[in-house]
């Protein structure tokens, strides 16, 4: 006989499935707003792709415009949920574009030009009000402008993500770990619970925020997200604490410091150097090239090392946008999958909540509705 895991207890309000950051912030955010909430995660909050990514809290570069005005407000919102979370995690400010990260002095005052037409907060500095605010870089390039966000962020996710779920936990949420789902269990068009490794959970509803895993949940219920798979690294350094204050973008790779005094580095073109199967331990040999060049642009850089390479898989929908919303033609079924769940997880969390807790749907949140794709229904 099936085991039943919540026999003996209330049935749980909602459950969210992946203790991803926007996972996280979802299941924060429902029990903030009263609702009895269980969180599913086969691992450990943050453990997957949110750990292996960069951490930017930005919009410069999201379009189309609406996506672009949706992140600024991401961005807002992060001002409320820093007072909540406290200390517990670092939020970093201010991000510093050089024109070699964007392709080039003309690109850099195109990207100028788009931002002034949208009313985004940037500033253009010479070379030496940007070393001002960062005094180590020194870029071997100076043609185009500089751009400087200071109202963009940048963290480390992973510890997000985990202060989040302590935080849902403190406000009364379950959070089973190691608890893998093998199926979402609907009848007669509407969610049930869950079947997981453990037992079945009766639930009336059920959020999958679980990244590229959250299309094989879905489609057994009709729904086939468009979700294509990203690989992504990061680079961790050995310490060097003190080194930058900022995010910067020197040319084809991004820095910013993290919490415990390393850096953190991305690049797109080493993204291409691997697969899901590339082993990160000990760090591959390209990876002291990545920081060959960072040491370049960084000179007090030099004498660090790769300590660290995570590699995440990374989802990324059809059209760049965001999934969110009811999952058609199945009651009490919700998705959540997104690219950029760093810089939009304070705002979702929030939206998605009032979603759910409240029973209205959100306004905001039209643009990115499954709804869109009429052709992922495989019923």
């Amino acid at each position: 006989m099936e085991k039943t895991l919540s026999e003996g207890s209330l049935m749980s309000d909602v459950l969210v499935i992946g203790a991803g950051v926007a996972g996280a912030s979802i299941a924060y955010h429902l029990a903030r707003a009263g609702a009895r909430v269980t969180l599913l995660e086969r691992h450990t909050p943050g453990a997957y792709t949110t750990s292996a990514s960069f951490g930017l809290i930005n919009a410069a570069r999201k379009r189309p415009d609406h996506y672009h005005r949706f992140s600024r407000l991401a961005i807002d919102a992060y001002a409320s949920l820093e007072q909540e979370i406290g200390q517990e995690v670092r939020i970093g400010r201010g991000v510093l574009h050089w024109p070699a990260s964007w392709g080039g002095a003309a690109e850099a005052e195109r990207m100028a030009e788009d931002l002034a037409r949208l009313g985004y907060p940037f500033q253009r500095l010479t070379p030496p009000e940007a070393q001002e605010i960062e005094h180590a870089v020194r870029p071997p390039s100076d043609e185009g402008p500089i751009l400087y966000f200071p109202q963009e962020r940048w963290t480390d996710a992973d510890l997000l993500a985990r202060a989040l779920v302590r935080r849902a936990q403190a406000l009364g949420a379950q959070v089973r770990l190691g608890c893998s789902v093998k199926e979402i269990r609907a009848v007669n068009g509407r969610v049930e619970g869950v079947l997981t490794g453990e037992g079945f959970l009766p639930a009336q509803r059920v959020v999958v925020s679980a990244g590229t895993a959250s299309v094989g949940l879905l489609a057994p219920l009709g729904f086939r997200p468009p979700v294509e798979r990203a690989i992504g690294i990061v680079v961790y350094t050995s310490p060097v604490p003190g080194l930058l204050h900022t995010a910067v973008y020197p040319g084809h790779y991004h820095a910013h410091p993290t919490t415990d005094g390393r850096l953190v580095i991305g690049s797109i073109p080493y993204d291409r150097l691997v697969c899901e199967e590339t082993e990160g331990t000990p760090p591959p040999s390209w990876t002291a090239r990545l920081l060959a060049e960072a040491q370049r642009d960084i000179p007090a850089l030099q004498g660090a090392r790769v300590e660290e390479l995570r590699i995440g898989v990374r989802p990324m929908p059809k059209d760049g946008l965001p999934i969110i919303g009811p999952v058609p033609g199945v009651e009490g079924a919700y998705v959540a999958v997104m690219h950029s769940a760093v810089t939009l997880a304070a705002l979702v969390g929030q939206t998605v909540a009032q979603e759910i807790a409240e029973g209205r749907l959100v306004p905001l949140l039209e643009p990115y509705r499954p709804t869109r794709f009429p052709e992922a229904l495989v019923r």
